[in-house]
């Protein structure tokens, strides 16, 4: 252990982490028995009100085809998702007693983040990275790493397998992040599994943009704060563009004239802004991931808006045409993510890439007279970068985490 960091987060604690501490405290022991009866029980999350992203779909899978295997599901009852879980079973609270238990009883944890899926965040992730943990730590993952991440650094976390979609994200993980190539595997999402029932009737188009670590204020306590990001927020580059493209007239007449829906869904980071963005045209829908899943919209959709976003991989997993639209390229790769000789947007990406957003209309109206097909070049792309293309990405990571 590492007392100097150890003493680092003792003076950074707060009186709301106290009380969690203390449970993680009195669950120890029983914890500990716990797993003196059960020795093999797998605990699977996401974010504490998701169900909807690899974790979900793998636990979908195991309670359908291993009904009998211990796994459990904590998650928010209160949570919108909660429904999609409560007809599996094997539910628990999130945050509450079990799932603390569990943290020291199950034999693998198995999450799609870094630590949002521990009972309390704050404190597990240090005990997992000082090895106070007795599970396999298993990172299903959630996005794409294109270069180097704090996500999947080596350095600044613990995993003892790591789940990849390719063999070009396996050489990023390895050279960029110093993962060993024993811990990664290329096996493929879980949630790839429900992108091959594709509805389409060429009337959708989506933007779905990525967020800005730098106008995120959801780890604020103090108000003041929070109102200071949000000014910078509707001052930014990236509020001003993206407002300004979903009430573009000539966009507009366009969507009106062929009778095509467009669709705004923010990042699940930056939802919490989705009021700010309206249009006066009945065509725009601004989608809250309180109703809507991602997924269910890229199925829908004929064409993908993106910056920056991984759910480019989702999209064009199913051979469908997509544009990045990165206005603040430079502001983005200085504050947040950096392209990486691995995998540059021009030489590996998935669709053409515009700046303004003059040619970025240009170029919807040109991509819908070809009926939204997906050009040949990027089509070799992506056959190259992924390594399956099937139905049996949850049966290939259960089997790997069954034999870890």
């Amino acid at each position: 252990m590492n007392f100097a960091k150890l003493r680092q987060q003792i003076f950074k604690m707060r009186k709301r982490d106290l009380f969690p501490l203390i449970k993680l405290i009195l669950t120890y022991i029983p914890g500990k028995l716990y797993r003196l009866f059960n020795s093999d029980v797998w605990v699977i999350t996401e974010y504490e009100n998701d169900a909807r992203d690899n974790g979900y779909w793998l636990f979908k899978y195991i309670r359908e085809t291993y009904p009998n295997k211990k796994v459990f599901y904590p998650i928010n009852f209160e949570c919108n998702d909660f429904n999609k879980i409560k007809s599996l079973g094997n539910y628990i609270k999130f945050g509450g007693i079990k799932h603390y238990i569990l943290f020291w009883g199950c034999s693998k944890f198995i999450g799609t983040t870094k630590y949002y899926g521990f009972p309390y965040g704050r404190i597990c992730e240090d005990l997992v990275q000082w090895d106070l943990h007795d599970f396999k730590n298993i990172f299903l993952n959630h996005g794409v790493a294109r270069g180097y991440s704090s996500i999947v650094d080596a350095k600044n976390t613990n995993y003892d397998l790591i789940i990849s979609m390719s063999e070009k994200e396996k050489e990023i993980l390895i050279k960029a992040n110093f993962q060993s190539s024993e811990k990664v595997k290329v096996v493929g999402f879980c949630r790839y599994d429900s992108l091959k029932n594709i509805i389409s009737d060429k009337k959708k188009i989506v933007i779905m943009p990525t967020w800005r670590n730098w106008l995120d204020f959801r780890l604020e306590i103090d108000e003041s704060n929070k109102e200071k990001i949000t000014k910078q927020f509707l001052e930014s580059k990236y509020y001003k563009s993206f407002f300004s493209l979903i009430n573009n007239r000539s966009l507009l007449d366009f969507l009106d004239k062929n009778d095509i829906e467009l669709i705004f869904y923010l990042h699940g980071y930056a939802q919490v802004y989705s009021d700010y963005f309206y249009s006066s045209s009945s065509r725009l829908l601004v989608a809250s991931k309180e109703e809507y899943f991602v997924q269910d919209l890229l199925k829908i959709s004929d064409l993908l808006i993106t910056d920056y976003s991984s759910v480019t991989y989702d999209f064009c997993y199913m051979k469908k045409p997509m544009i990045y639209y990165q206005f603040d390229k430079d502001e983005f790769e200085e504050k947040q993510y950096a392209e990486s000789k691995y995998f540059t947007y021009d030489k590996d990406g998935f669709g053409p890439i515009v700046d303004t957003e003059e040619n970025l209309v240009i170029m919807i109206k040109e991509m819908y007279e070809k009926n939204f097909e997906l050009e040949d070049e990027y089509r070799v792309r992506i056959d190259e970068f992924f390594k399956y293309d099937d139905e049996k990405n949850c049966e290939r990571n259960y089997l790997e985490i069954l034999n870890l």
